[in-house]
């Protein structure tokens, strides 16, 4: 009788404290929409889960988190407020906002939006690199050490290689080019950044371009899974289906580090050997070990993992989407490939001084990068309350500042959806902070012109050689995996040009 009782008393009292938690956790997401309440946005779908939108463009990727943001800033003005789970995100489009915001370290990256870099089901992915670093002064420190690497000067000295594997990419294209058959381009661009980083990053042997390495499939599944993993259904989801996916996601991230420490201790032990070693961005990643005496190996693996990765990202989908661009429009075609023919004919090395004459081709390039950013905008940490455009934004909250939507409305760019390389012939201040491909500030990227010669030269290479032709019923829209990428794959019909 006595255990009877006692059970009813522990039962009684679990119910009560299950029951406070809830009442707490109700209480708190009151307090938090209430928090947010001046803030205009679309009606939340659920209490508890907030705008359960964004939990499906995350967990199924049927469209652009992107897209979607741009079409709630036609619809509710410079600044609104979203919910994922309990959570409020701050959306912001407004260049003097960017500017403000951007260009002051105080407003540090928020460590929560970075937890998929760094690690995806518990398997350290990106880790602390430069990237997802969000303790400032140990990023200064690193971004110091790396500078070097990616200095105007030792860039020049790369164009032999990036023509190397441009003219493979070539004759990879070539065996496609009977005119007929449908090429999914953005693969092809995504082996010759691979090869290309492979190389110049890494001095890592091997054919990237001919050969179905395994490197590729695995980077895109970890960044694929960065958008799902931030899921808590994905990450408790007992089904088989889920348990395979999360071991798929660890076993490609596991290929990819083991990679990484693989290439770093053949590199220390051709130190140990006294052997000349190349000037490539790991010799500055064990530099960073050597400045950094604490730098573990996991640590110069991140490192290593995020040149890999966003060496290969960034600049494949460039290119895909400049194709793109060309084939919708084909008077602008046209004008590149004069100035291509003009200023590089049929030379078969293409040096850095052939490409900076290619003025429209960057103005091409800048055009492509306005309308499709790799990167669709930056995030900081709010530290302190602020005033944003006549609203209080309360401190540690996260403010999202979209590149991707500023540079398609009117206000900004007239006829802000067509595509016109002659709107950057003239520089326009306020412009700069409306569309910011490349980030600002003190976290710009550090490989912006390691991407702009890259791109030039391989873009140069393939309108030297072959026409393109968009395949009609693709789709053009596109998708989120860390960058945009557009659905269809760039899907083109390739010929040999006739000159």
């Amino acid at each position: 009788m006595f255990v009877l009782i006692l059970l009813q008393y522990i039962l009684v009292l679990l119910v009560l404290v299950v029951a406070g938690f809830a009442f707490i956790y109700v209480a708190y997401i009151k307090y938090i929409h209430f928090k947010f309440s001046h803030i205009p946005g679309p009606k939340r779908e659920s209490f508890i889960v907030g705008h359960t939108f964004i939990a499906k463009i995350v967990a199924e990727r049927t469209s652009s988190l992107a897209e979607t943001f741009l079409e709630l800033h036609y619809k509710y003005g410079k600044v609104f407020v979203v919910f994922y789970l309990h959570m409020p995100f701050i959306a912001v489009a407004d260049p003097a906002v960017v500017k403000r915001i951007m260009l002051d370290n105080k407003y540090l990256k928020p460590a929560s939006n970075y937890q998929t870099f760094q690690s995806i089901f518990g398997q350290r992915f990106m880790g602390k690199g430069l990237v997802s670093e969000t303790d400032h002064e140990r990023w200064a420190l690193h971004r110091r050490v790396f500078n070097p690497a990616f200095h105007r000067k030792y860039l020049m000295e790369l164009t032999g290689t990036f023509n190397e594997s441009a003219d493979r990419l070539v004759k990879y294209l070539s065996a496609k080019a009977d005119g007929k058959t449908e090429v999914k381009v953005m693969g092809a661009f995504e082996r010759v950044t691979l090869d290309i980083i492979c190389k110049v990053g890494f001095a890592m042997e091997g054919d990237m371009i001919f050969s179905d390495t395994p490197f590729s499939d695995a980077i895109k599944t970890g960044l694929g899974a960065m958008y799902t993993a931030s899921s808590p259904w994905i990450q408790m989801d007992p089904r088989k289906e889920a348990r395979d996916y999360r071991k798929k996601v660890i076993k490609a991230i596991t290929l990819l580090r083991d990679t990484g420490v693989k290439v770093i201790t053949d590199r220390f032990e051709a130190m140990k050997q006294e052997k000349e070693l190349p000037k490539d961005i790991l010799s500055y990643v064990i530099k960073s070990a050597v400045v950094e005496e604490n730098l573990s190996m996991e640590e110069m693996v991140d490192h290593f993992l995020t040149f890999f990765v966003a060496g290969q990202e960034t600049t494949s989908d460039l290119l895909s989407f400049v194709l793109i661009c060309l084939g919708k429009n084909p008077h602008v075609l046209k004008k590149l490939l004069e100035e291509v023919d003009t200023v590089i004919g049929d030379k078969e090395v293409i040096e850095y001084d052939d490409i900076i004459k290619l003025e429209y081709m960057m103005l091409v390039i800048k055009e492509t990068l306005r309308l499709y950013p790799p990167v669709t905008g930056g995030v900081r940490l709010i530290s302190e309350d602020v005033d944003i455009l006549g609203y209080k934004i309360p401190a540690g909250c996260s403010l999202f500042m979209m590149g991707y939507g500023m540079s398609r409305m009117e206000e900004y760019f007239k006829d802000a959806l067509i595509f016109n390389p002659d709107r950057f012939k003239e520089e326009d201040p306020q412009r700069m902070y409306a569309t910011f491909p490349f980030s600002l500030g003190a976290r710009s990227c550090i490989g912006q012109q390691f991407a702009l010669i890259e791109a030039r030269i391989i873009l140069c290479k393939i309108l030297q050689k072959f026409n393109f032709q968009l395949v009609p019923d693709q789709s053009f829209g596109i998708f989120d995996e860390l960058t945009i990428k557009p659905i269809g794959g760039c899907a083109n019909y390739i010929s040999f040009r006739e000159k």
